[in-house]
């Protein structure tokens, strides 16, 4: 079976061509099958008499998928050729590109590719060349390419760009068969066409003239080469035909064309000689999977989308439905992600209150890349309000913003009819806003607007800020916080973001303090959040980790609460531990040489405090390159010990040259024998896990660099 894809502007007349030479083709004795691929979906009305047939993406939207029969989108025209019509979405909304996707994909599952067919006639619109209207030009449905132009230069033009097309799709073999002049009879069309060709490298292998018989003939709904089968135009039809099983047959060559630079299509367009070409043409030649690739390297990877950080954030309040208006993957894998760390901590009854499961999904499958999604959002607004749910978070990953849907009118049409439902809409796109934290911080910045202002601060309660609060998901650490707090009359009002309610972060301002729960710059970040909000000062001291964060919270907060010699006691009893602690375990540290490296960028000083006063030398603190790091620089105190952007070939460099005893990290590091390795968490809260956590190092230190059995294994 021999394919060819017939392109051209809008307009042009390509499906008159298609119908026509289809009748040509079938006047030979071939068996032809003619699929028109343009939204009009009228490339085959002349074969049916004038009719229009069931489109593949009509039948694809209306009848289920078991129902589907090929006899209904296929039907039989002039001279026995078969017709399929693709169609498109409504005007405004989906991708026609990628219906000509799910065309192809349906034709194929329907069994188009058994019947017997000699020829396939592709008639496709070429005005764009974008993903969907260029799969005709893929190897496997197009062995050859014609291309239908006047002498008009966007006509020209358009020719123009489905060449560049064509070299983005290079199979190994010419496929360009010719030009066909459909001509206008505009001045000069007869040089302009040739003009083009020559430069091209592209025959024109047929002139058509301006002829009222086109008009006649459609106006019966019928082709010229059916109704005047003797017509001039009818034998130039018909050596269209005959090129086409010439080319196929290997009888003649087909090309591959040379398309034209914006300098030459000037020169073109003037009427100037087109100057010899660069070489250069807009738009990317050559199959991009033969080509050394570098956008992984030229541009940041994100561990994660814009659309998971707001899922997440939401999905620390109990009492907001959150809608993801996307595919079920998403939805799977952010949110299974979430409860089976949930879960597992729940099993070993180490979390306080049971997981929940507050999620839906639109669950957009491929047909909305053609229909739009909005019904879909639509029908889970419906139910997630039918079923009783007052706070209603949309978050939407990166299918609807491709396809365009307006979530926002839908939204804000809902909010009115509903005026009792708040309706949060974080248009995040999936990573079109982002990564992870821009999504949460989008997601943060809606919550925050629920905090009413007007409401009295209380004494005694505090609130707490954070990205994440896992290190409070343990009983050990929950009441050594409780502990913390109480010292100084203080109990939790609100956690912003962790386990809480509506009710909560509406009532945030009933609390006195707003303390972050770790100092990093997502927490910072989050604390300015609030302070825009509500226009509070947060607590400038984090929970402390390590003897000196510790010391100035119990100093701050002991002023703050008028209960200064409550902190000066527990300084004094924490100093005495960690100094009995220091004389005891220095000689293991000593003169050891260590690298740290902290690629979340949690803030570490306690560590690095802790090592050097056990005696340690800390040759490197390397902060991991972050995409966030342009505006949020790393939290430390030691800032002329940290060096930032510390990539992995860094390491490596510092492995070989410093010679470290350990190297420790936040994430595991393969060093191949080179000195020992240590992972560090959040290890607690206050001094005491602190200590703990030396004594793990100190341990680790006791080993050899590298086990025997890994060596055992190289061998």
């Amino acid at each position: 079976m021999y394919q060819v894809a017939v392109y051209g502007k809008g307009g042009i007349g390509k499906s008159t061509m298609s119908a026509n030479i289809s009748v040509a083709l079938a006047g030979m004795g071939l068996k032809v099958l003619q699929v028109g691929c343009d939204p009009k979906h009228d490339s085959t009305r002349l074969l049916l008499g004038g009719r229009s047939q069931t489109t593949v993406l009509d039948y694809v939207r209306t009848v289920p998928l078991g129902k589907r029969r090929l006899e209904v989108v296929i039907v039989v025209g002039s001279e026995g050729v078969l017709c399929a019509e693709a169609g498109g979405p409504e005007p405004g909304i989906g991708c026609a590109g990628r219906g000509i996707l799910t065309t192809f994909d349906t034709l194929r599952k329907l069994g188009a590719d058994s019947l017997p067919t000699d020829v396939r006639i592709y008639d496709v619109l070429g005005d764009v060349v974008c993903g969907g209207f260029a799969v005709p030009l893929r190897g496997e449905y197009a062995d050859g390419v014609i291309l239908v132009t006047s002498g008009e230069f966007m006509s020209l033009y358009a020719a123009n760009n489905i060449m560049k097309g064509i070299s983005n799709f290079d199979t190994g073999k010419p496929r360009v068969i010719g030009i066909i002049q459909n001509s206008r009879g505009v001045e000069r069309e007869d040089e302009m066409v040739s003009r083009f060709a020559e430069a091209t490298g592209v025959d024109v292998i047929a002139v058509i003239p301006r002829d009222r018989t086109f008009a006649e003939a459609e106006a019966n709904g019928h082709t010229v080469r059916e109704m005047f089968p003797d017509s001039e135009l009818s034998d130039r039809i018909d050596s269209i035909a005959r090129r086409i099983v010439e080319v196929r047959d290997g009888d003649r060559v087909a090309v591959n064309p040379h398309p034209l630079d914006d300098d030459q299509l000037s020169d073109l367009a003037a009427g100037r000689p087109i100057r010899p070409g660069t070489g250069k043409v807009s738009g990317r030649i050559g199959c991009t999977g033969c080509q050394h690739r570098t956008s992984i390297r030229e541009t940041r990877v994100m561990s994660s989308c814009a659309a998971y950080g707001a899922v997440a954030a939401y999905l620390k309040m109990n009492d907001v439905k959150v809608i993801l208006h996307g595919p079920v993957s998403c939805m799977y894998m952010m949110d299974t992600s979430r409860n089976k760390a949930v879960l597992d901590l729940y099993q070993k009854d180490l979390f306080q209150v049971r997981p929940y499961h507050n999620l839906v999904c639109t669950c957009m499958d491929d047909t909305v890349s053609i229909f739009g999604g909005n019904r879909l959002l639509e029908d889970a607004l419906d139910d997630a309000i039918s079923s009783g749910s007052r706070r209603i978070a949309v978050v939407t990953t990166c299918m609807p913003g491709i396809i365009g849907d307006d979530c926002g009118t839908l939204i804000d049409r809902f909010s009115s009819e509903h005026p009792e439902v708040r309706i949060d809409y974080i248009p995040a796109d999936g990573d079109i806003q982002g990564e992870y934290t821009d999504g949460y911080m989008m997601a943060a910045e809606s919550i925050a607007d629920m905090i009413d202002t007007s409401v009295v601060p209380e004494e005694g309660l505090v609130n707490l800020m954070g990205t994440s609060f896992f290190d409070l998901h343990s009983r050990e650490n929950l009441d050594s916080l409780t502990k913390m707090l109480s010292r100084f009359g203080l109990r939790e009002n609100c956690r912003f973001l962790d386990e809480t309610s509506s009710d909560r972060i509406v009532d945030y301002c009933r609390a006195s303090i707003d303390m972050m729960v770790s100092d990093t710059p997502q927490s910072r970040e989050l604390a300015e959040i609030i302070r825009r909000r509500t226009g509070r000062e947060p607590f400038l001291h984090a929970i402390p980790v390590g003897l000196y964060s510790y010391e100035e919270w119990l100093d701050a907060l002991g002023e703050r609460m008028d209960r200064r010699d409550e902190a000066k006691q527990e300084i004094l009893r924490v100093q005495g531990l960690y100094d009995s602690f220091v004389s005891s375990h220095r000689d293991r540290f000593s003169g050891k040489r260590i690298i740290l490296v902290n690629k979340m960028n949690n803030n570490i000083d306690w560590l690095i405090d802790l090592l050097r006063d056990l005696g340690a030398d800390i040759v490197r603190v390397g902060v991991s390159p972050n995409p966030r790091r342009k505006v949020m620089r790393a939290v430390t105190r030691h800032v002329d010990l940290v060096t930032e952007d510390y990539t992995d070939e860094m390491l490596s460099s510092d492995l070989d040259s410093l010679g470290p005893d350990l190297l420790v990290s936040d994430i595991a590091r393969h060093v191949t024998g080179r000195c020992r390795f240590a992972r560090f968490t959040k290890v607690g809260l206050g001094v005491e896990p602190t200590l703990r956590y030396a004594e793990y190092l100190e341990n680790i230190m006791r080993l050899p660099a590298e086990e025997g059995w890994k060596r055992g294994l190289r061998l």
